[in-house]
């Protein structure tokens, strides 16, 4: 929860830092793509432990706080679907998660803001509190999901809710009339350990992948 805090405080002083010549271009909007997501699984034997790419979705919102002519700071929230496939069954059986996810992203951009097009690179942290976890699998031509705590799963998937991570990754901002046109990839690297099981201390399993997102916003201040 410290982590969260802090999120949201560099957020509020962004918000509320004095309105100068950089600080007083405020841009809001909407953002939606795709994730190509993956588990990394270390454990003393993780032979059947091995994922592969899932591909789902995310959608969202952002606010853009300028801070100059060159930098900006940018929260985000989403609601992101993830997961992976297993790669050791045929067919596979794939672990969803859907979060709410919470980036805070430091925005640097390569050119002047005045040119109409100009590519920027960001970082941030991210944290994401999951919102639920499904098993999806099928046997006999038949395809079942179920939630990752039912019994049908021989005593349940525990897996930790709040999910901290980085952010990472660049694009292009493209200047409409009033719009702002953002495209832009990143990879997010999971920190914490998913795995809320007792053998948490022995299996780690950490979520990683890259997302792909348009975005279109209006200045507001």
């Amino acid at each position: 929860m410290r982590y969260l805090m802090a999120l949201l405080t560099i957020a509020c002083l962004a918000a509320l830092a004095p309105v100068g010549a950089g600080a007083q271009e405020i841009t809001a909007g909407g953002k939606g793509g795709i994730n190509i997501s993956n588990l990394s699984v270390d454990a003393p034997d993780a032979s059947d432990l091995a994922f592969d790419n899932q591909t789902d979705f995310l959608v969202g919102g952002f606010v853009q706080f300028g801070l100059g002519e060159f930098f900006a700071v940018q929260p985000e929230v989403f609601y992101s679907q993830r997961g992976a496939k297993s790669k050791t069954q045929d067919p596979a059986v794939k672990l969803n998660l859907n979060y709410i996810e919470i980036p805070l992203l430091l925005m640097a951009r390569l050119t002047s803001r005045e040119a109409p097009l100009y590519p920027f690179l960001y970082a941030g942290p991210q944290v994401s509190f999951e919102t639920r976890c499904q098993v999806t699998g099928e046997q006999d031509g038949v395809s079942a999901s179920f939630d990752c705590d039912a019994p049908e799963l021989d005593g349940g998937l525990e897996t930790t809710k709040t999910d901290f991570g980085l952010a990472f990754g660049g694009g292009l901002e493209i200047l409409y009339s009033r719009l702002t046109v953002q495209l832009d990839a990143r990879y997010r690297l999971g920190l914490a350990n998913l795995n809320g099981g007792d053998d948490a201390s022995e299996v780690s399993v950490k979520s990683k992948g890259w997302s792909f997102m348009l975005g279109v916003g209006v200045p507001i201040g």
